[in-house]
């Protein structure tokens, strides 16, 4: 026990080492894509209590062996020999269980890597490529002369005369943003209601061209009038996820149009149907949205939305800055960046657990190698006499390493196919929209094998290389 706890000890410290550098590594490194920092210190009665944490299993694990040992018999120990034989089913279950537990973590950390490479290539039902984004808010400053109308109309218009730029528009919120889209409360014609419930859809507010720069196709009708033109009644588009939800079952694009739509105080006849596409996170549902005009209620803010030339949308910000300089000197334009810029951005909380598990995935097929190397080692030392006596009758080092390597990777395929069991209904009931993950449930068992038949050769190959004279005479 005083060697274990002398061992313990010292994997504590190292192990407080690493957490003083892990904890500067995760302030430096840029995990989220955000322009922000995790901000950790060390805690040191954490650190302190981990340190007492790490001696304790240790000297529960070494208190086991501790134990055996203390029933030995003297006589019999000195009849037998220094060395007994290797086998022991407390290690065959360590080795099992530590074996399950690392395949159930690395087939979580698999399906989080799975998940997130598949979201950045999920199409969102727009085009994000060739898109600039900038921010401006007229929040607690007058409102220029004329309204908000007629200077978005002049920005927007000089805007697209500029070089780089192919169309513009102006949207009250960006797809795919961490803060989410704002919901309303509607009426339609047609729509009967059950007692008690309100129809509600997301919403958004843009100007005409919006679906050409986002690339949206229209399934009926057409565009929003000019944002100058105020013959026209108050109206509204919407997606076909909400003809889908709220008209008639069967009902088409076409059949929406001319529909009297009550919102915002305001009745809103809808003159268009777009294709649906996200709009608050990836893998969400397809989601009725309603599109307001600008010329209907303009906010005081807004996205300007500039689709370039390919590759222009750095130089196209230049132009964009004085266009907006010239028309307000005081009006700030921030937050520019690419459409494809902004939802890499905003997938943080798919981003922060990738990156983890890409991080510890490999550490622990490391500490899971070493772990069984160790074991097997350690079994490979006391079965030197019986290795040296049967090389002395005629068996050859491959038999040899043979039979220690398949009695190994029986016990971690015994402990992989539980844990790979246990993995998979827990996934069966958690996430059923990735049980048909057959890379990462087929990949990760077949790597742990992989890693822990390396990790067993080792040993097996230098105990099959034993001089059998010199394992009899020691023995």
């Amino acid at each position: 026990m005083a060697e274990t706890v002398a061992m313990g000890l010292v994997g504590a410290v190292g192990g407080a080492a690493l957490a003083v550098w892990g904890t500067r590594a995760l302030v430096v490194l840029p995990l989220t894509g955000l322009p922000i920092r995790f901000q950790t210190e060390l805690d040191w009665g954490g650190l302190l209590l981990s340190v007492v944490l790490g001696v304790v299993v240790g000297c529960g694990v070494g208190a086991v062996p501790a134990w055996q040992l203390s029933r030995l018999d003297a006589q019999s120990a000195f009849r037998s020999g220094a060395r007994f034989s290797g086998q022991s089913r407390v290690r065959d279950v360590v080795m099992a269980v530590q074996a399950g537990m690392a395949v159930m973590v690395l087939i979580v950390a698999g399906l989080f890597l799975r998940s997130f490479q598949e979201t950045r290539s999920t199409d969102p039902g727009f085009t994000r490529e060739g898109v600039m984004l900038a921010t401006f808010d007229f929040s607690g400053r007058p409102v220029p002369p004329g309204g908000m109308g007629p200077f978005v109309s002049r920005m927007l218009e000089q805007v697209r005369a500029l070089p780089e730029t192919q169309t513009a528009a102006i949207a009250s919120s960006v797809p795919l943003d961490i803060h989410g889209w704002s919901s309303r409360v509607f009426t339609v014609d047609g729509r009967v209601r059950a007692d008690g419930e309100l129809d509600q859809a997301l919403a958004n507010t843009v100007t005409p061209g919006y679906f050409e720069v986002m690339q949206i196709p229209f399934v009926a009708g057409g565009d929003f009038v000019r944002l100058d033109n105020r013959d026209a009644p108050p109206q509204v588009i919407v997606n076909q996820a909400f003809i889908d939800r709220y008209l008639d079952a069967g009902a088409s694009g076409t059949d929406a149009l001319g529909r009297r739509l009550e919102a915002r105080g305001q009745t809103h006849l809808i003159i268009g149907v777009v294709a649906t596409s996200l709009s608050n996170a990836f893998g969400e549902p397809p989601t009725p949205t309603l599109y307001f005009s600008y010329r209907d209620g303009a906010p005081a803010f807004g996205e300007l939305h500039v689709r370039t030339r390919p590759g222009a949308e750095s130089a196209a910000s230049a132009g964009v800055r004085r266009v907006v300089k010239a028309l307000d000197a005081d009006l700030p334009l921030f937050n520019v960046r690419t459409l494809t810029e902004h939802v890499e951005t905003n997938l943080v909380f798919r981003r922060v657990p990738a990156r983890l598990f890409a991080i510890l995935g490999p550490m622990l097929l490391l500490m899971v190698g070493l772990g069984i190397y160790s074991l097997v080692s350690y079994s490979v030392s006391l079965r030197t006499s019986e290795l040296g006596v049967r090389l002395a009758l005629g068996a050859t080092p491959g038999r040899l390493q043979r039979t220690v390597l398949a009695a190994s990777l029986r016990v971690v395929t015994a402990g992989v196919l539980v844990g790979w069991l246990l993995a998979f209904v827990s996934v069966l009931v958690l996430f059923p929209e990735q049980i048909g993950a057959v890379s990462v449930f087929a990949g990760v068992p077949l790597l742990l094998i992989v890693v822990s038949g390396v990790a067993s050769w080792v040993p097996a190959r230098r105990g099959s290389r034993v001089d059998p004279l010199l394992a009899l005479r020691a023995d």
